[in-house]
């Protein structure tokens, strides 16, 4: 019988568990190691300048692309790699509260993971830039500066050039957040099922593959593993493909339709189709739950 508190009780084990366990905090120090790599350039040139920074603008600037998210997605597959627990105690657990209700709690752990990991993310990028923030919801002088140099700031340039006249930094960065946070809950739900289905193992290795095909399906990648490096009306056909075949490009801000022309996924379809993919493999989860047999000797797993 489904039971709120059981699902609950399951989930806060999991906390318990992730917080007892040192992948959790090696990954978060790599997530936050990757937002001081991304944000470094920025912040410098702000300090070389005397110029300010609007407070989520490096946020904006670290994960408007479809790498810097691939980056950081990576590194949440340590505390990953603990969920769901397969061994003996869990095997307690499922007998007491039930399989319906255990799997509710991994889920509900899977969905509080992936939004405290984009929460982290944030809150590193504005902690880094503290000390020369403003607060207003306007576009900073940095971002004036960083077009004599676009050879280091692509990333930023294509936002503000797409965006500047239609959005400001706090709703550009909400777009941001709710795209990074979608893209990191399909990988948690990807790894939640194939370890359900398969084991652990299959479960991390699933992610990789994933990930691995997601870098290789980025414009310009394809564009050279397609030999279309130099035909400029198949680039931007191939450009088109990934925007909307690749998870990864569907995630990063600068690949999608701010009412141009490109034919490229609007915000609005990106968000259809991340929800309708994380409802398939929460599905898929449901039924994979169903046959997996835990065995109380050694915290061993088994498949019926």
């Amino acid at each position: 019988m489904f039971s709120a508190r059981s699902a609950l009780s399951c989930a806060l084990w999991n906390f318990r568990m992730l917080l007892k366990n040192v992948r959790f905090y090696m990954g978060l120090l790599l997530g936050f190691l990757i937002c001081f790599f991304l944000t470094e350039k920025t912040i410098s040139l702000s300090h070389t300048f005397g110029t300010d920074l609007q407070i989520f603008e490096p946020f904006v600037w670290s994960f408007a692309d479809g790498d810097s998210i691939l980056f950081a997605s990576l590194a949440l597959l340590l505390p990953l790699s603990q969920i769901p627990r397969l061994d003996a105690p869990a095997s307690c657990l499922i007998f007491r509260a039930g399989r319906k209700n255990w799997l509710l709690g991994q889920v509900l752990t899977v969905f509080a993971v992936s939004l405290f990991y984009t929460v982290f993310l944030l809150g590193s990028t504005c902690l880094l830039a503290a000390g020369n923030v403003f607060f207003a919801d306007r576009w900073s002088n940095t971002a004036v500066v960083m077009s004599f140099a676009p050879e280091q700031f692509d990333v930023a340039l294509e936002v503000v050039r797409r965006t500047v006249k239609q959005t400001t930094p706090d709703i550009c960065a909400l777009a941001i957040f709710v795209l990074l946070t979608q893209y990191v809950l399909l990988l948690s739900l990807l790894s939640l099922f194939f370890s359900l289905w398969r084991g652990k193992t299959a479960g991390s290795t699933a992610v990789v593959l994933f990930s691995l095909l997601c870098y290789l399906l980025t414009p310009n990648r394809l564009a050279v593993w397609l030999g279309l490096e130099d035909l400029q009306e198949l680039r931007y056909m191939a450009n088109r493909f990934a925007a909307w075949i690749s998870p990864l490009q569907h995630a990063a801000y600068t690949m999608h339709s701010f009412g141009g022309y490109e034919k490229l996924p609007t915000l609005g379809q990106t968000c259809v189709l991340f929800g309708a993919v994380n409802l398939l493999l929460l599905t898929l989860s449901f039924f994979a739950a169903q046959k997996t047999v835990f065995l109380f000797r050694k915290g061993e797993q088994a498949q019926a």
